[in-house]
């Protein structure tokens, strides 16, 4: 009774939460009866209606997609809106300052356009986006890789003079080496790669400029949008951070562009035979040069849309996904990684990297569990029955189970050769069991598993440790799903304002959603330890699971920890798991005392990890702060 009563002084007192109580409402009944959605990447449940510190967090792909139409289908840098009227979205250029600040070193820019019967209006409208640059130091460069049409020619000659040097080519080289043409004609300290139909926005150099005083950088990036052939800007890419496994799977830094010329000329500029992607090639090569790398979470640049263009769908031109294939299999080859590129039949002109197993490590897989029979035998079932991996060990941390029917199937699960059965009759702490876990299990590779999940996908462990084995790998998780639906738990944790939340919660987990996160393998602050790969070494590098976390935030305080580390997580999308939401523990109830808590366990992790209160490197500054489907904000 007195538990009713809290709830119903509840929702009186905040009537503002209506809109996110009915959204949570519709989830549910979507899901067929699902009672609750886990929003903190830990195993705790807070019921959706009392989501009053971070509202946003029950937010569903099903409801109010950010268009007016279908649900977008931008996969990877190059798949397109199907419908651009309805993308909302507006470029407003900025307004330049009155008095620009004044920075410590003013770098000389090289802006180099390989030409090819470039039409005149785009032409000029090229010239006119780099004149109007805040930003006064630049030259630019215009190759003319032998057009054919004597008016794309006559227009590029008229071209030529302050500040921009015009050079004909006497025969076509391709993209790129008219591009290394313009190169070594450059006096610049960086170059700017920029399209011939293209247009860089008026605060692009200046921007650039600001990055190369902050920090040195050796290699900067932007965020872009596209010129649609109607004119409008539309479609942007607001970019994560620097992310080394995002780059083996899409190539999301594209444009604009900035290299430090000497980094290039060491390098031996674009190479030919990767035409089509010259410039995903390059990145991967500058990746392993340098880790000054850095990414300006601004619009810069417009790539315009062109049917039967790279900007359009990277599928319109094979040669470009062969190109793209080739290019990171050489960089497996030169790095020393032993993979295989699987191309993805359901996402046209991506493929995936497949890391091989380094030797054969004993596998751990730590399940806690408490009077959860029924479920954890189903649990170990799946792994040994579907595990393609057999070199594996089971390590069950019974946190003190009374009933009889669970102590009778733990006592048949103790008798399994590779299960181990360890007691631990203790308060629950999810940290604490599981390091006591790690404490008794043998591998070398570590894995955090609830009970309440079922695997389904035969090859999940070596596919998590071929990753888990990278020396940049901190944690690797996986795609979790609802049971009997195709709905996403977990495909990563998002770093919000209002706090940690599942990226993409309740949407569907086939239908690529924002540039193909939920297919592709990406790089993620945290990944919920529902399902946790790890090293041994790494885990205990960082001090392993913080045990005053001992219900929400465990595994985001250990992925915060890696990052800050300098390791990168990633998440295996094509590594699938059910996951049944923390049936052991159940629903936390929704009295004010837990609510308080679990803010409490939120602000010590913003204590702990100051840098990450409200940031995420690998979400976007532009997109909207409390919304896990990474979406634009209105208006």
């Amino acid at each position: 009774m007195l538990r009713r009563a809290a709830k119903a002084a509840w929702w009186v007192a905040t009537p503002h939460l209506m809109p996110q109580r009915l959204k949570m409402l519709r989830i549910r009944r979507h899901l067929g009866g699902v009672a609750s959605v886990n929003v903190l990447g830990a195993a705790v449940q807070i019921k959706p209606a009392y989501l009053a510190f971070n509202p946003e967090l029950g937010q569903t792909a099903l409801n109010a997609p950010a268009r007016d139409g279908r649900i977008a289908s931008d996969v990877g840098r190059y798949r397109m809106e199907t419908d651009w009227r309805n993308f909302r979205y507006s470029y407003v250029p900025p307004r330049r300052p009155d008095q620009l600040r004044e920075l410590a070193t003013h770098p000389l820019f090289s802006i180099v356009v390989p030409a090819y019967n470039t039409p005149e209006l785009l032409l000029q409208r090229l010239l006119a986006s780099v004149r109007a640059q805040w930003y006064g130091r630049y030259e630019l460069i215009i190759v003319d890789d032998n057009s054919p049409q004597e008016a794309a020619r006559a227009a590029l000659r008229l071209a030529a003079g302050d500040r921009v040097k015009v050079i004909a080519l006497d025969q076509n080289l391709g993209i790129s080496g008219a591009t290394n043409a313009g190169i070594r004609q450059a006096s610049g300290d960086y170059i700017v790669f920029l399209d011939h139909d293209d247009e860089l926005t008026p605060d692009c150099l200046w921007e650039l400029a600001k990055a190369v005083d902050a920090t040195n950088a050796d290699f900067i990036y932007s965020d872009e949008d596209k010129i649609l052939p109607s004119g409008e800007f539309s479609l942007p890419f607001h970019k994560p951070d620097w992310s080394p496994d995002t780059i083996m799977s899409t190539m999301f830094t594209c444009h604009v562009s900035a290299v430090r010329r000497s980094l290039v000329e060491e390098l031996g500029g674009l190479r030919s035979e990767y035409d089509g992607a010259q410039d995903w090639d390059l990145v991967l090569r500058i990746a392993e040069k340098t880790s000054r790398i850095v990414h300006i979470p601004k619009v810069l640049y417009h790539w315009r849309v062109i049917p039967g263009s790279v900007a359009a769908d990277l599928a319109e031109k094979p040669y470009a996904v062969d190109a793209s294939v080739r290019a990171r299999e050489a960089a497996l080859v030169r790095r020393g990684h032993a993979g295989v590129l699987e191309p993805l039949s359901d996402l046209p002109g991506h493929a995936r990297v497949k890391y091989a197993l380094s030797g054969a490590p004993l596998i751990s897989i730590i399940i806690p569990s408490r009077d959860n029979g029924e479920v954890l035998a189903q649990c170990i079932a799946s792994i040994m029955k579907l595990t393609a991996y057999r070199h594996f060990e089971i390590v069950v941390m019974d946190n003190g189970s009374r009933q009889p029917q669970t102590l009778d199937h733990l006592r048949a699960l103790a008798e399994i050769n590779q299960v181990t059965v360890v007691p631990h009759d203790f308060p629950f702490n999810y940290s604490e069991i599981n390091n006591v876990g790690a404490r008794h299990a043998r591998g070398e590779i570590l894995v955090f598993l609830n009970d309440d999940t079922e695997v389904i996908s035969p090859d999940w462990l070596e596919r998590m440790a071929g990753y888990a084995q990278l020396k940049h790998v901190g944690a690797v998780g996986a795609k979790l799903l609802y049971p009997k639906s195709r709905l996403m738990q977990h495909c990563g944790i998002v770093n919000l304002a209002a706090g940690p939340g599942h990226a993409f919660l309740a949407a569907d987990a086939y239908t690529p959603v924002a540039f193909a996160r939920n297919i592709l393998e990406y790089n993620w602050l945290a990944v919920t330890g529902a399902c946790l790969m790890i090293e041994r070494s790494k885990f205990e590098a960082v001090g392993r699971f913080d045990e005053t976390f001992p219900i929400a935030y465990n595994d985001v305080d250990l992925c915060f920890g890696l990052t800050e580390a300098g390791y990168y997580n990633v998440l295996c999308p094509s590594v699938e798991l059910i996951h049944h939401e923390s049936l052991t523990r159940g629903d936390d109830s929704l009295d004010p005392r837990k609510l308080e808590r679990l803010v409490c366990e939120r602000m010590r992790l913003y204590q702990k990890h100051p840098r990450f209160f409200m940031r995420d490197p690998f979400h976007n500054p532009n997109l909207s702060p409390n919304d896990v489907h990474f979406r634009i904000p209105a208006g």
